[in-house]
């Protein structure tokens, strides 16, 4: 079950009217349901972060060589934050090197695969001259009825066999070049792509804003998305909250909300829902909603831990009755007219201490305990 805060939400709360019954059974006490104000709300926990705060991370790993900033100053979109010495494997720049290397000379007609095509399609070639020579000679002699017909069809089949193959080789030919070309460019860019790993890395600010936090410090070893600079509006603060997995959906933009402020025991803050996370954490099984605060003039710092109520639904002039007298079977033991019936009611809104009654009870009955 989840822990509840120790506020409750309530407008124009009546008081609660107990009736003991003086009639047919004096030892059973009874309860009528009254009517009030009802509201339901789903509790949430969170922290306050600035408005737009996000965790600045590096691509690559390296160690922190310079830190740029500090918390509490204010940054430009782009001013620098870290400098980090990359510490990619000089063996990996080697390897690129050398792939590189045997790209170039493929390319180049030097290497084993290029010689190998070029030399099926000079083949190709001076079969091809071959056979039209011969298709040639035995078009003349058929003309001087020198050969006969189905001679000079062999020929020319040949002929036009060796057209084909030599076709095949040229455009095999041709492929290959391409191909190995474009493996030298991409080879040649892997070479950059290690070199540049090697250098400086300047990491930036995405967006102008205060930093709230610098995370590594000098001589630290960093991943790629480990975050390092926490940065966010300089004035601004909002609220994440994770709601339970069974109450997100009862969670639209515009709701109102009401915190409890760790930081401030005596007082109690107001504020609306913005938006709601269309997921559900893996880990918690909780969705993250965020909203605002209105702050009442007193400084709330980010980072801050708060409990709230998302007042989901309120209803005016409900019949209620205290929780504990409605049991899960819905099923209740009511005085009516003298005598005791059992009757199944349906209910409606709940709140820490109050349930609906939509139908099934009036204000006349009398529930005994």
């Amino acid at each position: 079950m989840r822990s509840r805060i120790n506020f409750v939400l309530f407008i124009a709360a009546a008081a609660l009217t107990l009736v003991i019954a003086d009639g047919c059974s004096k030892d059973k006490a009874t309860v009528r349901p009254t009517h009030r104000t009802i509201t339901q709300a789903v509790y949430a926990s969170g922290k306050i972060f600035p408005v737009g705060f996000y965790r600045a991370s590096s691509k690559v790993p390296g160690v922190v060589e310079e830190v740029l900033v500090t918390a509490g100053d204010t940054v430009a979109k782009g001013q620098a934050l870290l400098r980090i010495r990359a510490v990619s494997s000089e063996l990996a720049v080697a390897t690129a090197q050398e792939a590189y290397g045997l790209a170039s000379e493929n390319a180049s007609g030097e290497g084993a695969l290029l010689r190998s095509v070029a030399a099926d399609l000079e083949s190709a070639r001076a079969r091809l001259l071959l056979d039209s020579t011969n298709a040639a000679r035995l078009r003349r002699l058929l003309s001087q009825q020198a050969t006969s017909q189905s001679a000079y069809d062999v020929a020319q089949t040949q002929f036009d066999v060796s057209r084909r193959q030599f076709e095949k080789a040229y455009d095999g030919y041709v492929a290959t070049k391409r191909r190995l070309a474009t493996e030298k460019k991409a080879a040649e860019l892997n070479v950059s792509i290690q070199r540049s790993l090697r250098d400086e890395f300047i990491l930036t600010a995405a967006e102008s804003g205060r930093v709230y936090d610098v995370l590594p410090k000098v001589g630290e070893l960093v991943m790629p998305q480990q975050p390092l600079v926490e940065i966010g509006n300089s004035s601004l603060v909002e609220v994440e909250l994770n709601v339970d997995e069974a109450d997100v959906a009862l969670i639209v933009p515009g709701q109102s909300v009401v915190y409890a402020v760790d930081a401030f025991k005596d007082r109690t803050f107001t504020g609306s829902v913005t938006s709601v996370t269309p997921r559900v954490s893996n880990q918690d099984k909780t969705a993250s909603v965020t909203a605002r605060i209105n702050t009442g003039g007193l400084r709330l710092l980010p980072g801050m831990s708060l409990e709230a109520n998302i007042v989901v639904d309120r209803r005016a002039k409900a019949l209620v009755l205290p929780r504990e007298l409605v049991p899960s079977t819905k099923m209740l033991t009511v005085r009516r007219d003298g005598k005791e019936q059992i009757v199944r009611v349906t209910t409606g809104l709940e709140d820490l201490r109050f349930i609906e009654i939509v139908s099934g009870l009036t204000d006349s009955d009398e529930v005994v305990k």
